[in-house]
């Protein structure tokens, strides 16, 4: 059983078959004409050539009796090609008229057709004057884009045959396929200032363009570094370790052969006039004491007997043992009063002289126990290296920051640069007086640590960053 709504006309359907059929060829002919057009115009050598070959096929395509190109230049267009023709006048009122139509079809950024169609909406009052005047009849203006830019516009005149849509989608399509390489010849075409200049605008554009903001602010943040860095100069200071001084320092030696018995003080403390310090060992000084003592009894009694026997002689012998006897005991005396070492000085901090993890070690005489310094007429030693000791000049200010107070710091004065290198931590150093000025806090201690910074003048960012790298690569490869 049939059913009625599936019944369809057969001549109905053939015609339908034939006019898709038909629709099918012409555009498969279409496309064949537009790929042949784009082989020509992508065959040439040189802009000009292209430019004639676009708009010779162009007005033999669609049978127009005259295709112009105009090729915009700084928001203008300017007539740089007509179909069939190799010279023309640029001062022509017919150029300028063809001109300001293909201008008004850049401007809306759009093809114009004139006559307009029905239901056009585009402006058409520079085409309709042009071909009133010059009596071209009908016209079509297609803009020529090249990455959505406008480059070129494209104006046919007809005399009969009105142009339509599909005209302009197949001048449009030729014109996406041969954009390119006319750009290329119009590129290549121009004098080598021009291709510079030309050059720079597009980079400045890329670099000042609305794309790829955060590279750019990075960019300019670091040309900004860069020329800031070359250009402007700095207060440049040499970064040195310095130490608290005084040239009031006493040393405190053994003033015999002993062994270390008891110690009082360890490096840092404060001293003052008569404080003991450390004591040797007494036991062995004690037992030779009391030794010449019994000696010295000895001795007086054997000069008595000798002289209750009147016994001369051997009463001279025992004096003169009395007397060895004395001066032996009077030189235990001597020891056992220097046993024991007090500090010389009022107000002096110890800044050698760790003895304590020492106590029963022997030391002999004039071995060093202690170095105090008096707490009066200190400076500071900064010990610059000797790659920086070219920077640094007596009587220029400096700054000192010590470890025990990094919150504070002190002004002084380079008073001189000893001449002579010396070596701390295998490096050679200078080291640097500088007096402080004004009065030194009460804390001050000599033997304190710190960073001084000395001024060595203005300097770019660049020298200050790169002068070491530099003179390290100047010695090595002896620039």
């Amino acid at each position: 059983m049939s059913n009625p709504e599936m019944n369809v006309d057969p001549n109905v359907l053939i015609k339908a078959l034939q006019g898709a059929l038909n629709s099918s060829n012409k555009k498969i002919v279409q496309l064949n004409s537009v790929v042949d057009i784009a082989r020509k115009v992508n065959e040439t050598n040189k802009f000009k050539t292209a430019l004639l070959a676009f708009a010779g096929e162009i007005a033999d395509r669609l049978h127009a009796e005259r295709v112009s190109i105009g090729w915009l230049k700084h928001d203008y267009i300017q007539l740089k090609a007509i179909s069939h023709t190799d010279r023309f006048e640029k001062k022509m009122q017919i150029v300028q008229d063809l001109e300001a139509a293909m201008e008004e079809a850049y401007e809306q950024d759009a093809a114009i057709l004139f006559p307009a169609p029905e239901n056009g909406s585009a402006l058409t009052r520079s085409h309709e004057q042009y071909s009133t005047k010059h009596n071209a009849g009908n016209l079509l203006s297609v803009p020529i884009r090249h990455n959505n830019d406008i480059m070129a516009v494209v104006t046919c005149e007809r005399a009969k045959q009105p142009f339509t849509d599909i005209d302009a989608s197949e001048i449009f399509l030729v014109a996406t396929l041969t954009s390119a390489r006319i750009k290329e010849l119009y590129q290549k075409s121009n004098w080598f200032g021009a291709r510079m200049v030309r050059q720079t605008r597009n980079l400045l554009a890329k670099c000042l363009g609305f794309e790829h903001t955060w590279a750019k602010f990075f960019g300019i943040l670091a040309a900004s570094f860069a020329v800031f860095a070359a250009i402007f100069p700095l207060q440049y200071k040499v970064n040195a370790p310095a130490i608290l001084k005084t040239d009031k320092v006493m040393y405190l030696t053994a003033p015999f052969n002993g062994f270390i018995d008891s110690v009082s003080v360890k490096p840092g403390d404060i001293v003052y006039k008569g404080q003991e310090l450390m004591r040797l060992d007494q036991k062995e000084l004690k037992l030779e004491e009391a030794n010449l003592l019994a000696e010295e009894q000895n001795n007086r009694r054997e000069i008595q007997k000798a002289q209750a026997n009147q016994m001369l002689a051997d009463m001279r012998i025992h004096q003169a043992r009395l007397a060895q006897t004395l001066a032996k005991l009077q030189t235990v005396r001597y020891k056992l009063s220097k046993s024991v070492i007090y500090a010389t000085a009022d107000s002096a901090i110890i800044i050698e002289g760790d003895l304590q993890k020492r106590i029963g070690a022997p030391v002999n005489q004039g071995t060093e126990l202690f170095q105090m310094a008096l707490i009066e007429n200190i400076y500071v030693e900064v010990d610059v290296a000797e790659e920086e000791i070219k920077n640094v000049k007596t009587g220029v200010k400096g700054f000192l920051a010590l470890k025990s107070r990094p919150d504070l710091t002190f002004e002084f004065n380079t008073d001189r640069i000893t001449p002579t290198a010396t070596v701390k931590e295998q490096e050679n150093v200078f080291p640097v007086r500088g007096e402080l000025l004004g009065r030194a806090p009460n804390w001050f201690r000599p033997g304190m640590t710190g960073i001084a910074k000395i001024l060595a003048g203005k300097k770019t960012l660049w020298w200050i960053l790169s002068h070491q790298a530099l003179d390290y690569l100047r010695l090595k490869l002896w620039w």
